[in-house]
């Protein structure tokens, strides 16, 4: 049964985890988002495709964000106990770190559960999906954009230009078309408006022009004849395009299960994915032991040292392991020592940390760092103030 002191733990912890999950994932889509709007606007694609690349991308972030969050949440719980003096009273009170860890473990493997989910089986799709969506827009296949002021050509000799668009290019104003056959026929058509629609059978788009003139200038003729006309058809061949090729091609691409039943196939790739992705799902278990002891601080100095030396942690794990599934994949390096290498050292440097903030008297792991860190800010101001002094 869970006590008034877990709850309080877990609610401390819960909040700030929240908080850092919405805020890392929504900075990662923003810098995502500049570059696919730029991709997008000049592939000339659909703009409201970014959109759906980007919700795509979100389990791909996943795997960073989730062991950041856990971090943060679980140290600034213990870091607000400590310089409350909360936890000494909870420490003489009988209660060790072990005992306080318990409710981070639970959040923990809950998390580890949705790891699994999130990276063993919602994101081998969402990443298929993604490059489908790449590709897709790439080939033209959904459709290009028609931009207001500008030649555009359609295939077929035809070449279009607009003045304005509206409702998302649906409708399009003050409209030139023009239109040039094999046999050296041109059709210049100037409109008011218009729009495209699908044909019936799906074969053709069909760029319907309403209240303009069309000017039908053949060679076989003496002279053009000039036409007005309150709606007229023009019909555009729609291309075939390339079909993105199959999921699973890529070992990225694939759920744990499938790379399990891979794995005797002699593929170093879905070796190396199946091994990365199963030390990056149980390290979350490892993060609330990292946290817990960076949390602990001087009342007295209240430095944030622990949340940066934390994260550089996590953030080298996560390149280390990225490294590790890069050499496994090619079959450079074998995935035990490449990716379960660094897990181990990262379960080594957690060992040390916790066994320092839990079973050492006085127990702050990062307190000869922060000594030279304070010696470091004290010279700096010294030889500032005497720069400043000369000047």
């Amino acid at each position: 049964m869970l006590k008034k002191i877990d709850y309080y733990i877990l609610r401390e912890t819960i909040i700030p985890l929240v908080i850092t999950l919405g805020i890392a994932a929504l900075l990662l889509l923003l810098e995502k988002m500049l570059t696919l709007f730029d991709f997008v606007i000049n592939q000339g694609g659909p703009i409201d495709i970014v959109w759906r690349m980007l919700g795509n991308l979100m389990p791909q972030y996943l795997t960073l964000v989730i062991p950041l969050a856990m971090f943060l949440g679980v140290l600034l719980a213990i870091r607000k106990l400590a310089l409350n003096s909360e936890l000494d009273a909870l420490l003489a009170s009988g209660l060790s770190l072990n005992r306080l860890l318990l409710p981070s473990l639970g959040i923990a493997i809950f998390l580890l559960m949705v790891n699994v989910i999130v990276v063993g089986f919602v994101q081998p799709y969402s990443r298929y999906a993604y490059n489908g969506l790449y590709f897709d827009v790439r080939s033209g296949a959904l459709g290009a954009s028609i931009k207001a002021g500008a030649f555009t050509d359609l295939g077929d000799g035809l070449t279009l230009r607009i003045e304005e668009s509206r409702q998302s290019g649906r409708e399009l104003i003050d409209i030139f078309a023009q239109k040039e056959s094999p046999d050296g026929r041109i059709q210049s058509i100037s409109a008011k408006k218009g729009g495209f629609f699908v044909s019936p059978d799906e074969r053709y788009l069909i760029l319907r022009l309403y209240n303009g003139t069309l000017i039908d200038l053949d060679i076989s003729q003496s002279r053009p004849r000039v036409m007005n006309f309150e709606m007229h058809d023009l019909p555009i061949h729609v291309p075939l395009f390339e079909q993105f090729r199959e999921r699973g091609e890529d070992a990225r691409e694939m759920t744990f299960l499938e790379l399990w039943q891979q794995r005797n196939s002699g593929n170093e790739a879905y070796v190396a994915a199946l091994h990365s992705r199963t030390a990056r799902a149980l390290s979350i278990l490892i993060v609330p032991f990292l946290a817990m002891p960076l949390g602990l601080v001087a009342k007295r100095s209240g430095r944030a040292l622990g949340i940066s030396v934390g994260i550089v942690v996590l953030l080298v794990y996560h390149k280390l392991l990225e490294f590790g599934l890069a050499f496994a994949s090619e079959g450079a390096i074998s995935p035990w020592l490449s990716i379960w290498g660094p897990t181990l050292l990262f379960i080594l440097l957690t060992t040390r940390l916790y066994y320092v903030g839990a079973y050492k008297v006085g127990g702050m792991p990062l307190r000869k760092l922060e000594i030279v860190y304070e010696a470091m800010v004290e010279a700096v101001g010294k030889i500032a103030r005497r720069l400043s002094a000369v000047n």
